[in-house]
């Protein structure tokens, strides 16, 4: 008869308990800094039209946190690899200005779009996950 004792297995197992531990604080730390990405990209306001009375109030910019605060959502949830970040504004008005679906004429061409932000930070999200998940298999 053969017996076949291997060593080193316990590690490999301890190992392999912990994974979900680690891959959840991967993604959180990961997502954070994605949300990070996110709000340090929102563009500055553009130019007010000519002749305009309208003062602005900045109200717009500061629930995206262009001013350094909290967005007005900004949030993650779920665990481990099923998380989820969201990023914007819960302005009433916002999506007349930078909805990329529902922007007012007026604001056409002038003012950038959530779709601006997302294009502007998605390569640098990408590679923000790629290296997570190089980190998470040890490559």
């Amino acid at each position: 008869m053969i017996k076949l004792h291997i060593e080193g297995l316990d590690k490999l197992e301890q190992k392999f308990a912990n994974l979900p531990k680690v891959l959840d604080q991967l993604t959180q730390k990961t997502m954070e800094t994605s949300l990070e990405t996110l709000q340090q990209n929102v563009p500055e306001y553009p130019p007010p039209p000519q002749k305009t009375k309208y003062t602005r109030t900045g109200m717009l910019g500061k629930s995206l946190g262009a001013a350094g605060g909290k967005p007005t959502v900004y949030s993650i949830t779920g665990s481990g690899v099923n998380k989820v970040g969201a990023f914007g504004t819960n302005l009433s008005y916002a999506k007349y200005v930078i909805d990329e679906k529902r922007q007012a004429y007026m604001h056409v061409g002038r003012w950038w779009t959530m779709k601006t932000i997302f294009d502007n930070t998605k390569e640098k999200i990408v590679n923000l996950w790629a290296l997570m998940i190089k980190k998470a298999i040890g490559d």
